[in-house]
């Protein structure tokens, strides 16, 4: 059953996100156009804009860029003394494995570059992740079921109560602290991580970002491809302001300025 605040964030990120915004104010500069021409034509000129650029390649590799500063650990992995992995989401039904949950794209990417750490450094793993809605299984516990049985590493430590980024660094540092861990290699999409390590910098932990799944783009302003729209970059354009808007939540939250502060 979905609830109230699920559909209240569900509408906001429809309204706040690309193709969404753009949408919407093209859609009130037609509504306008009869009573405000001028207002109107201003709105639907500025949404069609603002829609074309957020759909090209050039702007995809400009703001993932941005947001990619962690190279990967490639051949050299830091000193730690754990793994931390990141929920990515759910795939609701899934009738290749017999219906039901399962990870999705992005929760699976995490996890194989988790296990592959974890083959190299002998280290634990702890997944965390909670139920996106009632009845579900957590993420936490699909990863680990996933991790244990399909790459076989574990045992799995799991966190299964979060629900967001910052309950993923919160309860998650509650269960490292007991066992004395206090530096980690955090593992999550490379756009992700720098909101998620300072998130989990700020519960005390000494973080070494473990990017996967990065985007590869690179602005070039002479290539033709670069300026014409794509379902890829329209994604990756997405999920970058998601990014941002998520540090921005977190900021005006206060979530940044207090290592005590908690949702």
């Amino acid at each position: 059953m979905t609830t109230i605040s699920g559909v209240f964030a569900s509408l906001s990120k429809t309204l706040l996100l690309p193709p969404g915004s753009p949408l919407l104010l093209s859609l009130v500069g037609i509504l306008l156009l009869r009573w405000r021409p001028r207002l109107g034509l201003g709105l639907l000129v500025v949404g069609t804009v603002l829609g074309y650029g957020l759909s090209i390649p050039f702007t995809a590799s400009l703001l993932v860029t941005s947001l990619q500063p962690y190279p990967p650990l490639a051949e050299s992995i830091p000193p730690a003394e754990a793994i931390v992995v990141l929920g990515g989401g759910l795939r609701d039904d899934a009738p290749e494995y017999g219906h039901g949950p399962t990870a999705h794209d992005y929760t699976l990417g995490r996890i194989r570059y988790a296990a592959w750490l974890a083959r190299r450094t002998g280290l634990p793993i702890l997944a965390t992740g909670g139920s996106p809605k009632p009845g579900d299984p957590s993420e936490a516990e699909l990863m680990r079921a996933i991790l244990e049985r399909e790459f076989g590493v574990g045992p799995i430590l799991t966190e299964t109560a979060s629900r967001d980024t910052w309950e993923n660094a919160v309860n998650s540092a509650k269960l490292l602290h007991e066992r004395r861990i206090g530096t980690i290699l955090l593992v999550s999409n490379a756009i992700h991580l720098p909101r998620a390590t300072r998130a989990f910098t700020m519960q005390g932990l000494h973080v070494i970002p473990a990017p996967t799944l990065l985007f590869d783009d690179r602005p070039d302003l002479l290539d033709f491809q670069s300026w014409l729209p794509s379902v890829g970059a329209s994604a990756e354009i997405r999920y970058a302001c998601y990014e941002w808007l998520g540090q921005l939540w977190y900021t005006l939250r206060g979530y940044f300025n207090s290592p005590d502060q908690s949702p």
